[in-house]
């Protein structure tokens, strides 16, 4: 059973997201300050971490670059929980968290993301067309892909390069709005085609905060105007 640490100031918070992950067979760990949430990390093992942004005793920031210096904590994902107005977002980045959601919260998507941090399915990703060339390497030896597809979680690949199951790459590409992605990943499925090459899904590893935000507003973009104009391609150009 995986445990669950969560940090809010707001009862409600914790009441609705602890019947919420208790659905979903969690082991659910309360605390209403960075204090308490430390201790309780102190005496468990966490797989994972949700604080809100406001505590009682400090900020969901502070907490994460405190719990940041720990070194045995330092791959233990921790998600913030913010509203999108000035400056929040800016320190969420700046505080070492592994993710952040913003504020009110998708049920769905709160799953997807947790989900994707401690390799369960608990949810659907939004999966969307993405046909960008890919500069990949496995073992200091590099590569080129092409995507398929993206969601929040991972990516669909066609290459002629052999990869095996649980191998881990290194994907470099850029979003059609010119951002740069940087990030690891597992190769989860290995698949064939008539049309193509081989196909490999990549399960992102540690996708830092930037990118995962980057994708995530790539993806509604990309779903709002295929549901605005769905006679024609919403999609980007094959590859040339």
């Amino acid at each position: 059973m995986k445990k669950v640490l969560l940090a809010s100031e707001y009862k409600v918070f914790l009441r609705r997201n602890t019947n919420l992950l208790m659905r979903r067979g969690f082991q659910l760990f309360t605390a209403t300050s960075g204090g308490q949430a430390l201790n309780l990390l102190d005496n468990h093992h966490f797989d994972l971490i949700i604080a809100d942004f406001k505590l009682d005793d400090m900020s969901g920031c502070t907490l994460c670059s405190l719990i940041r210096k720990e070194d045995k904590f330092k791959h233990l994902p921790v998600i913030l929980a913010c509203h999108n107005i000035p400056g929040s977002i800016e320190r969420v980045e700046q505080s070492g968290a592994t993710a952040m959601l913003l504020k009110p919260i998708d049920p769905l998507q709160m799953l997807e993301t947790i989900g994707s941090f401690i390799g369960l399915h608990l949810g659907r990703s939004k999966r969307v067309v993405l046909k960008v060339k890919v500069v990949s390497t496995e073992a200091n030896l590099e590569f080129f892909c092409y995507s398929h597809d993206i969601s929040n979680t991972g990516i669909l690949l066609e290459t002629d390069y052999q990869l095996a199951l649980r191998s881990r790459i290194n994907c470099q590409f850029t979003l059609p709005d010119l951002y740069q992605i940087e990030t690891d990943g597992e190769i989860i499925r290995c698949m064939s085609a008539m049309e193509c090459e081989n196909l490999y899904g990549v399960k992102f590893i540690a996708l830092p905060l930037s990118c995962r935000r980057a994708i995530d507003n790539y993806v509604a973009a990309t779903e709002n105007l295929a549901r605005e104009v769905p006679h024609r391609d919403p999609y980007f150009s094959p590859r040339q």
